[in-house]
Formats: C-alpha cells, structure tokens, sequence
C-alpha cells in the first residue's frame, strides 16, 4: 500500500513519464527489490491502481439495481475516495480512465432504452450513450478538478437531468 501511495503522491507534482522506480522507493522509504518484487515498474504500478479503482467501481455500479441511482453512486464513490481519483482522473492519470468507468453501463444503458422506446436503432443508441456519457465526463472531470466541493448528490442530480433531457427528445419523437 505504501508503494501505491507513494506513486500517488508523486503523480500530484508530475507525469508517470517524470517519475522513476528510485523516486517511488525514496518516497516510500523502501529498496528497489522490494518495489521489483511486486511490480515491473511505474506504468505497471499505475496501471494496477487503476485497475483497483475501475473494479471497485464497477462493483459498486454493478450491486445498484436502480439506474437512477448509478450516477450517484459513482459520484458518492469519487468523493469518498477523493485523493486517487484527484490524481487518477487529472492530467498525469490515464486519460482513457474515466471513459472506461462510464462505459461500464454501456450494455445495461442500451438495453433499458430498447425496452423503452418502440424502435431501435443501433447506430443511433450508441451515438446517444457516447453523447450522454462524454457529457457526464467533463462534469466529472470538472467536479473533480475543482476539489469536489459540490456534494455527489448535487454532481449526479446534474448529470441525471441533463442526460434525462436529452433522453426525452429521443423519447418523445421517433427518428
């Protein structure tokens, strides 16, 4: 854990490209060997903390039977564990993270609108979740970036109304 931890805090200061295997041992007061013996180097490191934190989120949107509630459970996920996704989710984390999470729904989030709208179009479906969930990153991204003062209530009431407005024009005319 201290390694991990160690990696984080020096991803505050700079890009996992600046940072060293030595500069993770002297911030986590350890030798080489023991940093090699858990990890290759510091992309592997980073890639496994992400790894944790997509899995742990994709439990926590997986156990939410309700799909109104997926957004706030991801922004009450986020703000509890605040310092990781500060990191994770700014300039020197994968660029690609936060997509990955919100796609995690992707296959739930079709299929619920199948069932609710008397046509389907593929193409159309997936242009939509792309719209609804790029819409949903920046929110998050922005929320983030600016310290998460605003409570995982009020984030996910944003995005679920935002998102609920476009899908009332998809609702309410078909194409």
């Amino acid at each position: 854990m201290v390694i991990k931890e160690s990696l984080l805090k020096l991803l505050t200061e700079r890009s996992i490209n600046k940072v060293t295997v030595t500069d993770i041992c002297r911030e986590a007061g350890i030798n080489r060997n023991t940093f090699y013996s858990h990890y290759a180097n510091q992309f592997e490191l980073l890639s496994t903390i992400e790894n944790d934190l997509y899995e742990d989120i994709k439990q926590v949107k997986m156990s939410s039977s309700n799909p109104q509630k997926l957004s706030y459970e991801l922004c009450k996920y986020i703000k509890a564990n605040k310092t990781i996704c500060e990191v994770l989710f700014s300039g020197h984390g994968d660029k690609e993270l936060l997509e990955r999470i919100l796609y995690i729904s992707h296959d739930l989030t079709i299929e619920r609108w199948k069932q609710e709208l008397k046509y389907f179009d593929p193409q159309l479906f997936e242009s939509w979740y792309t719209f609804t969930a790029h819409g949903s990153i920046a929110i998050i991204k922005k929320w983030v970036s600016s310290g998460l003062k605003e409570s995982p209530s009020k984030i996910a009431a944003f995005i679920d109304k935002a998102t609920d407005s476009v899908s009332k024009a998809f609702y309410s005319e078909e194409l």
